[in-house]
């Protein structure tokens, strides 16, 4: 590329041959700088040393990946005028050059688009020429306006056809065994990438790129059309099972207008084919032509397997990632009448309740509810009202259904396969044998839920206190019962299990910081969170029942936190602790805040294989115990309460007056226990915290263990009883 004299300020000069060459070479160099800073920042972390250098590589590829993407698009624009004869041909002594507009206005990128247009027809169908002009499109090459020109050329059915044509071809090419599938699937995936991008794009009612309402609702009706015609489902394609195809082909965010208008229409249109498909899921297109893992974006290999997909999960997952509003769309809409096409749908009341409640079994043939965890993550951890509210009534959901699918028998809580001779009695033979694990249909949905109560933790601690006194429900619409049985079907899975523990952890660090700091009563603080610590431990013991393996790995874990010391960590967030109320936005910040600085604490120290420095009990109540003690004195230090005369001599002191505790960050493991020593052994107020918090984790067990009742009413015996 020249500037010269010839040149005016708005133009550039291209040599198409070198102006080639120069951007595969930056396209090639973008992953690799990205590498270099990879491998160079493990090398120098590792060594202990400044990363500095490494980061800046990593700032020249970032550099890089844009300088390339723009350099595509200008080689492709620069190809396509010459193609053309829509350029001007200028020849210098030292080559030939086409002169070229410097900045692309929007009707370059909407003709392009609807230039463009022909070729993904024509690679859809198997031209390989076509196929090789599309490799030279990166996703980032497609605009608001090539993406507008190029819907509006295809069309909403056309578009929809696209993606089936791909998934034919490339199903006859596994089927036959014919090589190089993995480079037509590598191709396929590219180009689905493209025309994912373009959607969201074109459907984005803030964008330039916007195609208008009436493209929407003609989007609606190709997705509503089976393919061929005539057909009907399971037997051809829906539309919707290409646009979910394409929704999930991309990670480019979609608007809150698409999913209200489309998305909301894909749930009803589920709803609608229930009668038909019964509890098996509307596919996507790699079911649906049993092309195995052909199309998941990290495939270099294409299997075939026999994986059951759903083709509202990528929808879902769109909108978790498109944010709390989008994902409020697809969950809190109302259903008032049928739809102008197709079947009515099957909604009761709202999204949420049939996503959660009515297609449950369905859930249970694809990812288990993955996607709808996402989603109701995205919509329901926020602090403002819409989201608590959504946070709440999807608990109550949830823990209705939990309680036929956790029966009591014979003094216990039963977790197991629902078997048609047991379903005799209650007359459900044919759903026992339809549905043998009613308890787990939902079972991918359980780490979302899990931040979701965390998000909102301190409102559960307030429903406990309430149950206390009082089982009617509270402003959440839970009753403490309610909770319980939550928290049984929730802690099934170990790492929503353990997203909660760490939640409680951070809002016990955070409850007991700031009693500290304002001289409160730290006796009810402690009192309160041992009894939630107690909630949780009984649900997850019930839960899982005699899985001793499960059990085991539950206590090691709690042996780490306390072995490594997580609740001496040092809070960092007084003034949140000291100045603000303890919930809204405030609390969720600090708890972020306390919960990522315990995790890389013990992530540091067994990256480093460091032994620990105390000794942990060998139960769960124990451990816990220790963990508040660890935290009462962690507080104790960092608010100077323990500092003065009677700590002089000691090795955990500063050797100057005025003396005091040195932060437990400066000091080494057997400085550590001799500090802990030294406060069991001298103060009497954190021993006697300590039994306040056995006895409190104890009562709250025993509550969560009262509210798990067999049909006569009588309760399951508390796990520590066993």
């Amino acid at each position: 590329m020249t500037a010269d004299g010839w040149l005016g300020p708005d133009a550039c000069g291209v040599k198409l041959a070198e102006f080639e060459h120069m951007t595969e070479d930056m396209t090639r160099a973008a992953p690799a700088l990205r590498r270099l800073a990879d491998d160079l920042w493990q090398a120098l972390h590792g060594a202990g040393v400044s990363t500095a250098p490494a980061m800046e590589i990593k700032r020249i590829a970032a550099w890089t990946e844009d300088a390339a993407t723009d350099l595509r698009r200008r080689n492709l624009l620069a190809r396509d005028l010459d193609r053309q004869h829509l350029a001007f041909t200028v020849c210098r002594a030292d080559g030939t050059y086409l002169r070229l507009p410097d900045r692309y206005t929007d009707q370059v990128g909407y003709a392009a688009g609807r230039r463009e247009a022909d070729l993904f027809r024509r690679a859809a169908h198997g031209d390989a020429a076509a196929r090789t002009e599309l490799r030279r499109l990166q996703p980032s090459d497609i605009t608001p306006l090539f993406a507008k020109g190029l819907l509006e050329a295809l069309g909403p059915e056309e578009l929809l056809k696209l993606p089936m044509a791909l998934s034919l071809k490339l199903s006859g090419d596994i089927t036959q065994h014919r090589s190089g599938t993995d480079t037509d699937a590598a191709d396929a995936r590219a180009i689905l990438a493209l025309l994912g991008r373009a959607v969201a794009l074109g459907t984005d009612g803030r964008g330039k790129g916007y195609l208008g309402e009436d493209y929407l609702l003609a989007l609606r009706r190709a997705g509503r059309t089976t393919f061929p015609p005539r057909s009907t489902l399971p037997n051809g394609v829906a539309g919707y099972q290409s646009l979910a195809t394409l929704i999930g082909s991309t990670d480019t965010r979609f608007s809150f207008h698409f999913l209200n208008v489309v998305g909301n229409d894909m749930i009803a249109y589920d709803s609608g084919v229930r009668k038909r498909l019964g509890q098996l899921p509307l596919t996507d297109l790699a079911t649906r032509y049993r092309l195995g893992n052909a199309l998941d974006p990290s495939t270099t290999k294409v299997k075939p397997d026999d994986r059951k997909t759903d083709f509202l999960s990528p929808l879902l997952t769109a909108a978790a990632a498109s944010g709390a509003e989008a994902a409020h769309a697809l969950l809190t809409r109302e259903w008032n009448g049928p739809q102008q096409l197709g079947a009515v749908p099957g909604i009761k009341v709202t999204n949420l309740e049939y996503l959660l409640h009515d297609r449950r079994a369905v859930w249970g043939e694809s990812d288990h509810g993955a996607a709808l965890g996402k989603t109701i993550e995205a919509a329901a951890t926020g602090q403002d009202p819409e989201s608590s509210r959504l946070a709440f009534e999807i608990a109550k959901l949830l823990a209705d259904d939990a309680r036929p699918n956790y029966p009591v028998k014979d003094g216990k809580v039963t977790v197991g396969d629902k078997s048609p001779l047991a379903a005799l009695k209650s007359g459900d033979l044919a759903d026992a044998i339809a549905r043998p694990h009613h308890y787990d249909e939902l079972s991918g949905l359980r780490p979302g839920m899990a931040k979701v109560l965390v998000a909102h933790l301190d409102r559960l601690h307030d429903l406990v206190r309430l149950a206390n006194y009082d089982e009617r429900p509270g402003s959440t619409g839970l009753t403490g019962d309610d909770l319980d049985y939550l928290l049984l079907d929730i802690t099934r899975d170990a790492q929503a299990y353990e997203t909660l523990i760490m939640g409680q952890l951070a809002h016990s660090k955070i409850t007991i910081d700031r009693t500290v700091a304002r001289d409160g009563d730290l006796t009810n603080a402690v009192i309160g969170e041992g009894r939630m610590f107690g909630h949780l431990l009984e649900a997850r013991h019930q839960s899982v029942g005699a899985e001793e393996a499960r059990l085991a790995e539950d206590l090691e874990r709690m042996r780490k936190y306390v072995g490594y010391g997580i609740g001496l960590v040092p809070l960092g967030t007084d003034m949140v602790a000291s100045k603000s109320p303890l919930g809204a936005k405030a609390y969720a910040a600090a708890s972020t805040k306390a919960t990522t600085q315990m995790t890389n604490w013990l992530a540091k120290r067994l990256a480093d294989k460091a032994e620990p420095a105390i000794v942990a009990p060998t139960t769960e109540t124990e451990n816990l115990e220790r963990l508040l003690n660890q935290m009462i004195t962690s507080s104790l230090v960092s608010h100077g309460r323990l500092d003065g005369p009677e700590v002089a001599g000691k090795s955990f002191a500063t050797k100057e007056d005025p003396r005091k505790v040195r932060p437990f960050d400066e000091l080494d493991p057997t400085e550590t226990e001799d500090l802990l020593r030294w406060v069991g052994e001298n103060k009497d107020n954190p021993a006697k915290l300590g039994d306040a918090g056995m006895n409190s984790i104890r009562n709250g067990a025993v509550q969560a263990a009262g509210h798990y009742r067999d049909k006569d009413g009588h309760n399951v015996a508390p796990s520590f009883e066993r």
